[in-house]
C-alpha cells in the first residue's frame, strides 16, 4: 500500500470508496501501525485467536475450527459448475444485484455465492467467474456485524490476518448504512492461476470519474477467501481514473 496516498488522500479517499469506512479506515490505520506492531508479532497473534474464539460452527470450511468437507473436497451443501475456465470478457448474463451490509454486489446463480446466511455469503464456483464475485463480496462482508466470523472463515489464515483482526477489534465501531456512496460498475482480471486470482475493482466517485483497488483470493479447502496484503490491508492503493478503459462494466 502506498503510504504517502494514505497519509494526504487516505481519509477523503476512505469516504468514497464504496463508503467503507471501517474498512478502509482501519487500511489507513494498518499502515500507520505496522511499523511499531510487527515487534509484537506474536502478541497480535495471540489477540487474533481470542478475538476469533467462541465462534459457532463454521458455515464453509475454515480455520481454526474443523474443515466439514463433502465429496470432490468442497464443503457440505456446495456445488457449483466449475467447467468455465475462460476469463470473463463480459459481464455474466445472469448477473442479480443483491445488498448486503450497504452495498449492491452483484452474484451469478452459477458462479455464487450459492449460500447465503445472514452471516456470511460462501460457496463460489472454482471458475475466474466465481473468483470475481468472491473479490466483491468476501470485503463487503468484513466491513459488517458478521466480520469475525467472515475473518474466520473467508480470510487466508496467517500473519496478515492476525494484524486486520487484531485492529480491527480495536477500531471504533461506524454504522455503514450512514457511509455508502459508490458503487461496483466494472472489473478486470488482473491475474489468475486456478488456485490465485487478483481482480481489479471498478467503483464510481462522487466527485467524478471513478476509484479503482485491487483485491486478491486464494482457493482454499473448497471455496476463494480473500488473502491480504502483506500489512493486513484488504486492498491495493486506491487510484482515480476519469475512464473506464481496461474493465468489463457491469451494465445496467
Amino acid at each position: 500500500m502506498d503510504g504517502p496516498f494514505y497519509k494526504e488522500q487516505g481519509w477523503i479517499n476512505a469516504a468514497l470508496f464504496l463508503g467503507f469506512i471501517v474498512v478502509m479506515s482501519l487500511m489507513a490505520f494498518v499502515n500507520d501501525t505496522m511499523g511499531s506492531d510487527s515487534a509484537k508479532g506474536t502478541d497480535s497473534a495471540a489477540d487474533s485467536r481470542e478475538t476469533l474464539a467462541g465462534l459457532g460452527g463454521p458455515l464453509s470450511p475454515g480455520d481454526p475450527q474443523q474443515v466439514r468437507q463433502g465429496p470432490g473436497g468442497r464443503p457440505e451443501n456446495c456445488r457449483t459448475d466449475d467447467r468455465d475456465t475462460a476469463r470473463p470478457t463480459a459481464a455474466p448474463t445472469e448477473v442479480r444485484w443483491q445488498k448486503l451490509v450497504a452495498i449492491m454486489v452483484p452474484t451469478s446463480p452459477s458462479a455464487g455465492p450459492l449460500r447465503t446466511e445472514a452471516t456470511m455469503w460462501w460457496c463460489f464456483a472454482h471458475t475466474p467467474t466465481g473468483a470475481v464475485l468472491a473479490a466483491h463480496i468476501i470485503p463487503v462482508e468484513l466491513s459488517g456485524a458478521a466480520w469475525r466470523m467472515v475473518a474466520e472463515q473467508q480470510v487466508v489464515p496467517g500473519e496478515p490476518r492476525d494484524a486486520f483482526v487484531t485492529i480491527k477489534a480495536r477500531a471504533d465501531e461506524t454504522n455503514p448504512e450512514e457511509s455508502a456512496i459508490g458503487r461496483f460498475v466494472g472489473f478486470s482480471l488482473a491475474s489468475y492461476s486456478g488456485d490465485s486470482a487478483t481482480v481489479r475493482l471498478l467503483v464510481t466517485n462522487p466527485t467524478g470519474g471513478y476509484l479503482s483497488t485491487s483485491v486478491s483470493v486464494r482457493w482454499r479447502e473448497g471455496d476463494w477467501k480473500v488473502a491480504l496484503r502483506h500489512d493486513g490491508s484488504l486492498y491495493s492503493s486506491v487510484k482515480r481514473t476519469a475512464d473506464p478503459d481496461g474493465f468489463v462494466m457491469w451494465g445496467g
